[in-house]
């Protein structure tokens, strides 16, 4: 011990220490990253987009956006809250975008597909429903459900579109209060055989 007692070493060994506890306090891990393009996982036919793929969606001024990662700064879900006093979306409206890789896109192309969203409900201003479309050069088509105020998932039939590039995200309010919101633990997107 009276080793490290020495000035010449304690005194850097002790600057090295405080400079480790203030970067592990910065938590750079979980600073905003630039949004990118995802490849998620193909599971037969259906592409599923949970933990790797929640690492950069693209945010929307309409709504608060919150990736959950784990401490080492791995993506986990994402949460959306859409802002007070917002009517429903519009087609030109492009949501929280998770956008997707020209692989992951190829299987969804110019094809109606079927998205199940699983969720969980935040502690306080669980929003009403979530709105989902599939987005490429034409005008987004937005199909609403309601979701409950339990853990669960909302299944949606999107319409085909050309050129996809990402899928979009949007919670929803019948409150216009303050902000209502759900977390999104996994996306599953399956092209519809019809």
């Amino acid at each position: 011990m009276n080793f490290f007692m020495r000035p010449l070493l304690f005194f850097p060994l002790a600057i090295i220490a405080a400079g480790l506890i203030v970067v592990v306090g910065l938590e750079p891990q979980r600073w905003a990253r630039a949004a990118h393009a995802v490849d998620g996982a193909m599971e037969g036919q259906t592409l599923v987009l949970s933990g790797d793929a929640f690492d950069a969606p693209s945010p929307s001024p309409d709504q608060h956006l919150t990736v959950h990662r784990t401490f080492w700064g791995a993506p986990k879900s994402i949460s959306i809250a859409v802002l007070p006093n917002q009517p429903e979306p519009t087609p030109a409206e492009r949501g929280v975008r998770l956008l997707l890789s020209s692989e992951a896109a190829a299987a969804l192309q110019d094809r109606p597909v079927i998205v199940e969203v699983a969720y969980n409900p935040l502690n306080m201003n669980t929003a009403s429903g979530l709105a989902v479309s599939l987005q490429g050069i034409a005008p987004a088509d937005w199909v609403i459900q309601e979701i409950s105020a339990q853990t669960g998932s909302v299944r949606f039939e999107l319409p085909a579109q050309f050129a996809v590039d990402a899928i979009g995200l949007r919670a929803m309010s019948n409150n216009d209060d303050q902000a209502y919101g759900l977390e999104i633990t996994s996306i599953r997107i399956t092209p519809s055989r019809a």
